[in-house]
């Protein structure tokens, strides 16, 4: 898969680092704001991936992000970070010190990076580039679907199928301009996090609030871990589109009304709650989406008891 991550800026660039950091040490990575971050713009508690883990130790994460592409990083464009590594080294916070950038870097240059930050108080420098990150997002779908953004600057058709490379062309270009975007927030990475384990996700909010942009992202996260297809319906009456035995990703779209409670619709979705329930166990995927003061009047007229997870996802 062909990634240009010049394209994506600063800010999905260090959100990027930080779903990539997070997902190969299997630890919460925090990602700091770019404004006083000391020098530090994540950080995480340990050692990196392959050192002997020092549980107590506190170690910083620096992006250094250009929109130049193929461009090469060097010890001069980190001068300014030298300064900055001798106080976390004093204070404990650099006991590894790891640079991750979307330039390229030669083996002279990270040789050189690691041997002068080491010499200003980290414990031990390391230096991932930009065909160390694509690999990583090459290499594990789960994490692209941490962070959407790279599907609308890579090549799906080397990672999808052409049924569910059609699909996801369509929801990208249906999307526009929102993915290019979207920012990665904490209800994203929770509805990842419940689609992963349990195979639902009721997406709440205000109107406006991101819904169905989070809902798109989990449909080509769905299309890219292998699901067969993905439905996009508004009622019950339409699951007649959906396969659930396919393992397909079914998306429902303000599931109880758009503007206002619809009981009649409400009403129609309980007996297909048996079904739902045995497609999950299938494999399936299933997104609801509804707005707040909606929900709080149709969760009234669900029989939950026969859906478990309406109940527990709306908590």
């Amino acid at each position: 898969m062909n990634i240009d991550l010049s394209t994506l800026g600063w800010k999905a660039f260090q959100d990027l680092c930080a779903a990539v950091a997070s997902e190969v040490l299997g630890r919460p990575v925090q990602a700091f704001l770019s404004s006083k971050d000391g020098g530090r713009d994540g950080a995480f508690v340990g050692t990196w991936d392959g050192a002997p883990d020092e549980p107590a130790s506190k170690s910083t994460i620096q992006c250094k992000f250009t929109g130049k592409l193929n461009a090469s990083l060097g010890l001069g464009n980190l001068k300014s970070e030298l300064s900055k590594v001798e106080d976390l080294a004093a204070r404990g916070l650099a006991h590894d010190y790891v640079v991750m950038t979307n330039a390229g870097v030669s083996g002279d240059a990270d040789a050189e990076i690691s041997t002068a930050f080491e010499a200003c108080g980290a414990k031990r420098c390391r230096v991932l580039g930009r065909d160390w990150i694509v690999g990583q997002i090459q290499q594990s779908s789960r994490l692209r679907m941490m962070v959407p953004r790279v599907y609308g600057i890579g090549d799906l058709s080397q990672i999808l199928d052409d049924r569910a490379y059609t699909q996801a062309r369509y929801i990208l270009s249906a999307m526009g301009d929102d993915l290019q975007c979207f920012v990665t927030t904490t209800a994203h990475r929770q509805s990842v996090a419940a689609l992963t384990k349990h195979g639902f996700v009721l997406l709440l909010g205000d109107p406006a609030s991101g819904k169905s942009t989070i809902a798109a992202t989990l449909a080509l996260g769905a299309l890219d871990s292998g699901s067969a297809g993905a439905v996009r319906i508004t009622s019950p009456d339409q699951l007649s589109l959906w396969n659930p035995n396919e393992k397909q990703f079914l998306w429902v779209d303000d599931a109880f009304g758009p503007n206002q409670y619809d009981a009649a619709k409400t009403d129609a979705w309980n007996p297909q709650l048996p079904l739902l329930k045995s497609a999950l166990k299938q494999g399936a995927k299933v997104v609801f989406t509804s707005r707040n003061y909606i929900w709080e009047a149709a969760r009234r007229a669900l029989k939950t008891s026969q859906f478990p997870l309406f109940a527990e996802s709306s908590r």
